[in-house]
């Protein structure tokens, strides 16, 4: 706790004019995320998603898989190292000043050099921390990263208006691809690029196609029935931050379907059959990718529903937080999603999504 409460006192005041953080039991938790997430960097700078434990010689489970959760290598260190990142940025560290400075250093110099056959994800979340580093900081030298970033994405864009996955290929776009890079480039944008705003208009119209008119849930793609995918909250609230950083009115009916599904801590598992097959079904809705957008889309938003879902998430949160030896600052990967990219990514978000309330400036007035 003192060495918490001391790295509160060394942060200093956030440097791009966003709202300084209060101290209290939100920031404590917020410290001990960074904290962890400090131990378990490589020295290359990167968070291997399956295999931190191994960089800080400690015995913390919870690494990741593949696409689905498979007990297979994980292929997201660029996506988790990204978030991890933006964590550090969004408390007001930065590569030029603060306890963490050589952490985000790091961080930034390997996103910027590391090379493969990256997914949008990861080129969007990469971008997106370099972008917010050079507008904290005015640091030049990340500007050419951050262009090549934008490169490719406005470059991947699908015929219908957003993005899936991968660079170079055509797919029904999707929503989850679409949000991280409609995210990136406004952050972009922000941060003084010159981005090409035609594609805004386009993705609203595809947007508007998505939505139930009865339950305000949001399809995956325009052909998600095809696939065998319904309407899903998630989806909701990945609509409603898109639309937020569009600069276009948050729907009525995707804000109602999220706020009847406030952040709980409340998951367990059953044997079902499904499609023919026993399966093991997660019973609840413990997804801190899904909290995680409507936690940005909402703070931006601000007023009375941005108050009751924070009380919400609060709740869920800093009570699950560990505290326990080596896994002190850290929250279990639990959920959706969970075992795809493992622990760093789960303790990214959560530090994330308690960071809100002063990470970006609001959207519009309350």
């Amino acid at each position: 706790m003192t060495l918490i409460l001391l790295l509160l006192t060394l942060a200093g005041p956030l440097t791009d004019g966003r709202k300084a953080p209060r101290k209290g039991g939100t920031e404590r938790s917020v410290a001990a995320g960074l904290t962890w997430l400090a131990a378990h960097q490589g020295r290359d700078g990167a968070w291997d998603a399956d295999g931190f434990m191994k960089t800080a010689r400690c015995k913390c489970d919870g690494k990741g898989g593949g696409w689905h959760g498979e007990p297979v290598a994980c292929g997201f260190d660029k996506e988790v190292t990204a978030l991890a990142t933006l964590a550090f940025l969004g408390a007001g560290h930065t590569h030029r000043a603060g306890p963490y400075k050589d952490n985000v250093a790091r961080a930034l110099a390997w996103l910027q050099t590391a090379r493969g056959r990256d997914t949008l994800f990861a080129t969007a979340y990469a971008t997106q921390a370099l972008a917010e580093a050079l507008d904290m900081t005015g640091d030049e030298s990340l500007k050419p990263a951050v262009e090549r970033g934008i490169d490719v994405m406005v470059g991947s864009r699908q015929p219908q208006g957003g993005w899936r996955y991968w660079p170079g290929t055509r797919m029904a776009s999707g929503v989850p691809t679409t949000t991280a890079v409609v995210v990136a480039l406004r952050v972009c944008a922000r941060a003084g690029f010159d981005v090409d705003e035609a594609y805004k208009a386009p993705v609203l119209k595809w947007l508007d196609k998505l939505v139930n008119r009865e339950t305000g849930r949001v399809k995956y793609t325009l052909d998600a029935h095809k696939l065998g995918y319904t309407p899903t909250t998630t989806n909701a609230a990945s609509a409603i931050l898109m639309r937020t950083w569009l600069g276009a009115p948050p729907g009525d009916l995707e804000i109602g379907a999220v706020m009847k599904r406030k952040p709980k801590w409340s998951i367990k598992f059953k044997r079902m059959k499904v499609k023919g097959r026993m399966r093991k079904v997660q019973i609840g809705y413990l997804q801190h990718y899904y909290w995680h957008h409507a936690t940005e889309a909402l703070a931006q938003q601000g007023g009375a529903k941005w108050t009751s879902w924070n009380a919400a998430l609060k709740k869920a949160l800093i009570p699950k937080q560990r505290k326990d030896g080596h896994f002190a600052g850290s929250w279990d990967p639990a959920g959706t999603y969970g075992k795809v990219a493992g622990r760093v990514y789960s303790t990214a978000l959560c530090t994330l999504m308690l960071e809100a309330p002063y990470r970006y400036p609001r959207a519009r007035p309350r």
